[in-house]
Protein backbone atom coordinates (compact mmCIF):
# COMPACT_ATOMS: atom_id res chain seq x y z
CA UNK A 1 0.00 0.00 0.00
CA UNK A 2 1.27 3.46 -0.84
CA UNK A 3 2.30 5.83 1.90
CA UNK A 4 -0.55 7.69 3.51
CA UNK A 5 -0.09 11.32 4.60
CA UNK A 6 -0.50 11.58 8.36
CA UNK A 7 -2.78 14.56 7.90
CA UNK A 8 -5.31 15.15 5.13
CA UNK A 9 -7.25 18.43 5.22
CA UNK A 10 -10.95 17.74 5.47
CA UNK A 11 -12.86 19.10 2.53
CA UNK A 12 -16.01 18.59 0.52
CA UNK A 13 -18.08 15.85 2.09
CA UNK A 14 -16.03 15.84 5.30
CA UNK A 15 -15.63 19.60 5.61
CA UNK A 16 -17.69 19.83 8.80
CA UNK A 17 -17.04 16.33 10.13
CA UNK A 18 -15.93 16.11 13.74
CA UNK A 19 -14.82 12.80 15.20
CA UNK A 20 -16.48 11.93 18.49
CA UNK A 21 -14.99 10.40 21.66
CA UNK A 22 -15.72 6.89 20.36
CA UNK A 23 -13.97 4.50 17.99
CA UNK A 24 -14.18 5.94 14.48
CA UNK A 25 -14.23 3.43 11.60
CA UNK A 26 -12.61 5.81 9.11
CA UNK A 27 -10.45 8.17 11.14
CA UNK A 28 -7.65 7.31 13.57
CA UNK A 29 -7.49 10.98 14.60
CA UNK A 30 -8.87 14.30 13.31
CA UNK A 31 -7.86 14.77 9.65
CA UNK A 32 -6.12 11.37 9.75
CA UNK A 33 -7.91 8.52 7.96
CA UNK A 34 -6.91 4.99 8.83
CA UNK A 35 -4.49 3.49 6.25
CA UNK A 36 -7.09 1.15 4.73
CA UNK A 37 -9.53 4.06 4.31
CA UNK A 38 -7.07 6.44 2.64
CA UNK A 39 -8.09 5.69 -0.98
CA UNK A 40 -11.81 5.91 -0.43
CA UNK A 41 -11.37 9.01 1.71
CA UNK A 42 -9.62 10.79 -1.13
CA UNK A 43 -12.49 9.94 -3.49
CA UNK A 44 -15.20 10.93 -1.02
CA UNK A 45 -13.47 14.12 0.01
CA UNK A 46 -13.78 15.43 -3.54
CA UNK A 47 -17.56 15.05 -3.45
CA UNK A 48 -19.90 17.79 -2.32
CA UNK A 49 -22.63 16.90 0.17
CA UNK A 50 -25.26 17.49 -2.53
CA UNK A 51 -23.58 14.96 -4.84
CA UNK A 52 -23.42 12.36 -2.08
CA UNK A 53 -27.05 13.00 -1.16
CA UNK A 54 -28.07 12.42 -4.79
CA UNK A 55 -26.37 9.02 -4.80
CA UNK A 56 -28.00 8.14 -1.51
CA UNK A 57 -31.43 8.94 -2.94
CA UNK A 58 -30.74 6.68 -5.92
CA UNK A 59 -29.84 3.86 -3.53
CA UNK A 60 -33.01 4.38 -1.47
CA UNK A 61 -35.10 4.42 -4.64
CA UNK A 62 -33.55 1.14 -5.74
CA UNK A 63 -34.52 -0.51 -2.44
CA UNK A 64 -38.00 0.99 -2.61
CA UNK A 65 -38.70 -0.19 -6.16
CA UNK A 66 -37.64 -3.72 -5.25
CA UNK A 67 -39.79 -3.71 -2.13
CA UNK A 68 -36.80 -4.27 0.14
CA UNK A 69 -38.34 -3.42 3.49
CA UNK A 70 -38.56 -4.82 7.00
CA UNK A 71 -40.97 -4.49 9.91
CA UNK A 72 -40.06 -3.47 13.44
CA UNK A 73 -42.37 -5.35 15.79
CA UNK A 74 -41.73 -2.92 18.64
CA UNK A 75 -43.18 -0.14 16.51
CA UNK A 76 -46.86 -0.01 17.45
CA UNK A 77 -47.74 1.29 14.00
CA UNK A 78 -46.65 -2.02 12.44
CA UNK A 79 -45.46 -0.22 9.31
CA UNK A 80 -42.78 -1.45 6.97
CA UNK A 81 -39.57 0.53 6.78
CA UNK A 82 -37.13 1.02 3.97
CA UNK A 83 -33.93 -0.95 4.48
CA UNK A 84 -31.33 1.43 6.00
CA UNK A 85 -28.32 1.79 3.75
CA UNK A 86 -25.08 3.71 4.29
CA UNK A 87 -23.09 4.67 1.21
CA UNK A 88 -19.93 5.04 3.28
CA UNK A 89 -18.52 1.52 3.07
CA UNK A 90 -17.25 -0.32 6.11
CA UNK A 91 -13.81 -1.56 5.13
CA UNK A 92 -12.36 -4.53 6.98
CA UNK A 93 -8.70 -5.27 6.12
CA UNK A 94 -7.91 -8.83 5.04
CA UNK A 95 -5.88 -9.63 8.15
CA UNK A 96 -8.72 -8.53 10.42
CA UNK A 97 -11.34 -10.40 8.38
CA UNK A 98 -9.30 -13.63 8.49
CA UNK A 99 -9.30 -13.45 12.27
CA UNK A 100 -13.07 -12.83 12.32
CA UNK A 101 -13.63 -15.70 9.89
CA UNK A 102 -11.68 -18.15 12.06
CA UNK A 103 -13.48 -16.98 15.19
CA UNK A 104 -16.95 -17.30 13.66
CA UNK A 105 -16.20 -20.79 12.32
CA UNK A 106 -15.02 -21.83 15.78
CA UNK A 107 -18.13 -20.30 17.34
CA UNK A 108 -20.49 -22.20 15.03
CA UNK A 109 -18.80 -25.47 15.99
CA UNK A 110 -19.09 -24.53 19.68
CA UNK A 111 -22.79 -23.68 19.32
CA UNK A 112 -23.51 -27.05 17.74
CA UNK A 113 -21.53 -28.87 20.42
CA UNK A 114 -23.48 -27.00 23.08
CA UNK A 115 -26.82 -27.97 21.53
CA UNK A 116 -25.64 -31.54 21.08
CA UNK A 117 -24.80 -31.69 24.77
CA UNK A 118 -27.90 -30.04 26.26
CA UNK A 119 -30.11 -32.29 24.15
CA UNK A 120 -27.84 -35.26 24.78
CA UNK A 121 -25.71 -36.28 27.75
CA UNK A 122 -25.91 -32.84 29.40
CA UNK A 123 -22.37 -32.91 30.71
CA UNK A 124 -22.37 -29.12 30.88
CA UNK A 125 -24.94 -29.32 33.69
CA UNK A 126 -23.15 -32.14 35.50
CA UNK A 127 -19.90 -30.15 35.39
CA UNK A 128 -21.80 -27.10 36.71
CA UNK A 129 -20.64 -24.87 33.88
CA UNK A 130 -24.17 -23.61 33.29
CA UNK A 131 -27.14 -23.89 35.68
CA UNK A 132 -29.69 -26.39 34.42
CA UNK A 133 -32.51 -23.99 35.33
CA UNK A 134 -31.06 -21.38 32.98
CA UNK A 135 -31.60 -23.66 29.98
CA UNK A 136 -34.77 -25.41 31.09
CA UNK A 137 -36.51 -22.11 31.81
CA UNK A 138 -35.91 -20.88 28.26
CA UNK A 139 -39.17 -20.91 26.32
CA UNK A 140 -37.40 -22.14 23.20
CA UNK A 141 -35.82 -25.16 24.89
CA UNK A 142 -37.60 -28.25 23.55
CA UNK A 143 -37.58 -30.97 26.20
CA UNK A 144 -39.20 -33.32 23.70
CA UNK A 145 -35.96 -33.33 21.69
CA UNK A 146 -33.77 -34.54 24.57
CA UNK A 147 -32.18 -37.83 23.60
CA UNK A 148 -32.88 -37.48 19.88
CA UNK A 149 -29.73 -37.83 17.79
CA UNK A 150 -29.73 -35.53 14.78
CA UNK A 151 -27.77 -36.48 11.63
CA UNK A 152 -24.05 -35.88 12.01
CA UNK A 153 -24.69 -34.03 15.27
CA UNK A 154 -25.56 -30.82 13.42
CA UNK A 155 -28.40 -28.98 15.13
CA UNK A 156 -28.03 -25.70 13.29
CA UNK A 157 -26.83 -25.59 9.70
CA UNK A 158 -26.93 -21.82 9.24
CA UNK A 159 -25.98 -19.33 11.91
CA UNK A 160 -26.63 -15.62 11.71
CA UNK A 161 -24.13 -14.04 14.11
CA UNK A 162 -24.46 -10.31 14.68
CA UNK A 163 -21.22 -8.44 15.31
CA UNK A 164 -20.66 -4.97 16.74
CA UNK A 165 -17.53 -2.98 17.47
CA UNK A 166 -16.59 -1.95 20.98
CA UNK A 167 -17.05 1.82 20.98
CA UNK A 168 -13.78 2.34 22.88
CA UNK A 169 -11.36 -0.28 21.58
CA UNK A 170 -12.80 -1.00 18.13
CA UNK A 171 -12.66 -4.74 18.79
CA UNK A 172 -15.43 -6.83 17.24
CA UNK A 173 -17.82 -8.43 19.73
CA UNK A 174 -20.74 -10.81 19.28
CA UNK A 175 -24.07 -9.10 19.88
CA UNK A 176 -26.21 -12.21 19.46
CA UNK A 177 -26.35 -15.63 17.83
CA UNK A 178 -29.32 -16.34 15.57
CA UNK A 179 -29.45 -20.11 15.16
CA UNK A 180 -33.19 -20.91 15.14
CA UNK A 181 -34.38 -18.96 12.10
CA UNK A 182 -31.42 -16.86 10.93
CA UNK A 183 -32.20 -14.39 8.19
CA UNK A 184 -30.68 -11.36 6.57
CA UNK A 185 -28.22 -12.72 4.01
CA UNK A 186 -30.39 -11.38 1.19
CA UNK A 187 -29.96 -7.88 2.57
CA UNK A 188 -26.18 -8.37 2.46
CA UNK A 189 -26.32 -9.44 -1.18
CA UNK A 190 -28.65 -6.63 -2.26
CA UNK A 191 -26.61 -4.16 -0.25
CA UNK A 192 -23.56 -5.16 -2.27
CA UNK A 193 -25.45 -4.96 -5.59
CA UNK A 194 -26.79 -1.47 -4.84
CA UNK A 195 -23.39 -0.29 -3.63
CA UNK A 196 -21.74 -1.46 -6.86
CA UNK A 197 -24.30 0.45 -8.94
CA UNK A 198 -24.38 3.68 -6.98
CA UNK A 199 -20.81 3.89 -5.72
CA UNK A 200 -18.50 1.89 -8.03
CA UNK A 201 -15.55 4.02 -6.90
CA UNK A 202 -15.33 1.95 -3.72
CA UNK A 203 -14.72 -1.22 -5.72
CA UNK A 204 -12.24 0.36 -8.11
CA UNK A 205 -10.00 1.33 -5.21
CA UNK A 206 -9.94 -2.03 -3.40
CA UNK A 207 -9.85 -5.78 -3.98
CA UNK A 208 -13.22 -6.62 -2.44
CA UNK A 209 -14.09 -10.20 -1.57
CA UNK A 210 -17.21 -11.41 -3.40
CA UNK A 211 -20.45 -12.43 -1.67
CA UNK A 212 -22.41 -13.75 -4.65
CA UNK A 213 -21.24 -17.32 -4.03
CA UNK A 214 -23.76 -17.68 -1.21
CA UNK A 215 -27.01 -18.39 -3.15
CA UNK A 216 -25.69 -21.48 -5.01
CA UNK A 217 -23.73 -22.72 -1.98
CA UNK A 218 -26.73 -22.54 0.33
CA UNK A 219 -28.90 -25.27 -1.28
CA UNK A 220 -25.79 -27.21 -2.35
CA UNK A 221 -24.71 -27.59 1.28
CA UNK A 222 -28.13 -28.96 2.23
CA UNK A 223 -28.15 -31.32 -0.74
CA UNK A 224 -24.71 -32.63 0.19
CA UNK A 225 -25.87 -33.17 3.75
CA UNK A 226 -28.94 -35.08 2.62
CA UNK A 227 -26.92 -37.28 0.27
CA UNK A 228 -24.36 -38.02 2.95
CA UNK A 229 -27.03 -39.19 5.35
CA UNK A 230 -29.14 -40.93 2.68
CA UNK A 231 -32.05 -38.92 3.99
CA UNK A 232 -35.07 -37.90 1.99
CA UNK A 233 -36.83 -34.69 2.84
CA UNK A 234 -40.27 -34.58 1.25
CA UNK A 235 -42.17 -31.36 0.76
CA UNK A 236 -45.91 -32.05 0.60
CA UNK A 237 -46.72 -35.06 -1.58
CA UNK A 238 -46.61 -33.53 -5.02
CA UNK A 239 -42.92 -32.68 -5.00
CA UNK A 240 -40.10 -35.12 -5.81
CA UNK A 241 -37.97 -36.66 -3.09
CA UNK A 242 -34.80 -35.00 -1.75
CA UNK A 243 -36.35 -31.54 -1.84
CA UNK A 244 -35.03 -28.94 0.56
CA UNK A 245 -37.88 -26.85 1.91
CA UNK A 246 -37.59 -23.16 2.72
CA UNK A 247 -40.39 -22.38 5.14
CA UNK A 248 -41.23 -18.79 6.06
CA UNK A 249 -43.79 -17.13 8.24
CA UNK A 250 -46.86 -15.16 7.20
CA UNK A 251 -46.87 -11.99 5.12
CA UNK A 252 -46.58 -10.01 8.36
CA UNK A 253 -43.16 -11.51 9.10
CA UNK A 254 -40.51 -8.81 9.45
CA UNK A 255 -38.21 -10.58 6.98
CA UNK A 256 -40.77 -11.75 4.44
CA UNK A 257 -38.88 -9.99 1.64
CA UNK A 258 -35.66 -11.79 2.61
CA UNK A 259 -37.43 -15.15 2.54
CA UNK A 260 -38.98 -14.43 -0.85
CA UNK A 261 -35.60 -13.37 -2.21
CA UNK A 262 -33.93 -16.61 -1.10
CA UNK A 263 -36.64 -18.72 -2.65
CA UNK A 264 -36.13 -16.93 -5.95
CA UNK A 265 -32.33 -16.96 -5.79
CA UNK A 266 -31.97 -20.64 -5.00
Amino acid sequence: MSAVPSKMPLQGLFGEYAAGPFYDEMFAAPDEPRPHYAKIFQKLARMMPSQFEERRKHADLSFLLQGITFTVYSDGRGTERLFPFDLIPRIIPSSEWQRIDRGLAQRVVALNLFLQDVYGKQRIFADRQIPRALVYSCKHFMREVIGIEVPRGIHTHICGIDLVRDSKTGEFCVLEDNVRTPSGISYVLENRAVMMRTFPDAFQAYEVLPVNHYPPNWPASFAAFLRAEETTLKLCCSRPASTTALISNTVSWLNKWASSWLKGAT
